[in-house]
């Protein structure tokens, strides 16, 4: 019987963070035995490596945002891994690395469902909504930004990445699942309110249970959907 093939991408870096640490995530995880647990759930597993990048510069915001240029280096080499893998019909598991590779990975994701016609759901498991924009957050770390630039709300340079615009983003926030949140900005708060991203936080879960809220999360879901967490 043919096994599903996952390929493991490392993508060590904590450009988009403000303190040190996330780099070192990729091997962490291989340490931890990410291989054979996988290949115990019957997946037949391709480490590719890590992804290569620029270094944290440690440079203060500009423009609003920091390490822009990096973060998009970053994000590209990442896209274009995860395309690669999705076009081969494996599954792509991304070991990072802060949060602002969701832009890179999620943007190959979206291309991938807009170019096989099928739909999108994301399941995106985190304390934060990662919602900021330069205007909400006065750090511009876009690792607090992802999940509102794959909405189309941030740099174009970001936005932009695999073709998506600010008028058809990677993303619609109905596409949405934000899980186990706990700590968010009070203007990104409203931000994520208004842009009706559907959220199961901490207290949610604390009084309904995790499994209410994932069978919640997973409703409506059917053959013709791409789960991505």
């Amino acid at each position: 019987m043919h096994r599903a093939e996952a390929v493991l991408i490392g993508a060590p870096t904590d450009v988009g963070a403000s303190t040190r640490g996330a780099s070192m995530g990729p091997e962490a995880l291989r340490v931890a035995g990410r291989e054979p647990a996988l290949r115990a759930r019957g997946l037949s597993v391709r480490d590719m490596g890590n992804l290569q990048g620029p270094a944290n510069p440690w440079q203060p915001a500009h423009g609003g945002y920091r390490h822009l240029p990096q973060v998009l280096a970053w994000n590209q080499a990442l896209h274009a891994a995860v395309a690669q893998t999705l076009q081969a019909g494996s599954l792509p598991i991304v070991l990072g690395g802060d949060h602002c590779l969701g832009m890179g990975s999620i943007s190959a994701v979206a291309r991938h469902c807009r170019q096989q016609g099928r739909k999108l759901r994301v399941l995106w498991l985190d304390a934060h909504a990662d919602f900021n924009t330069p205007d909400l957050t006065p750090s511009g770390n876009l690792h607090g930004m992802p999940m509102a630039v794959l909405c189309g709300h941030g740099p174009a340079e970001l936005v932009g990445l695999g073709g998506f615009s600010a008028q058809d983003p990677a993303l619609k926030p109905r596409w949405v699942r934000q899980i186990g949140i706990r700590s968010v900005d009070p203007g990104e708060k409203q931000f994520v309110h208004e842009q009706g991203l559907e959220v199961f936080d901490m207290r949610f879960i604390d009084e309904m249970g995790m499994r209410h809220a994932m069978e919640l999360a997973l409703a409506t879901l059917d053959e013709h959907t791409h789960l991505h967490v």
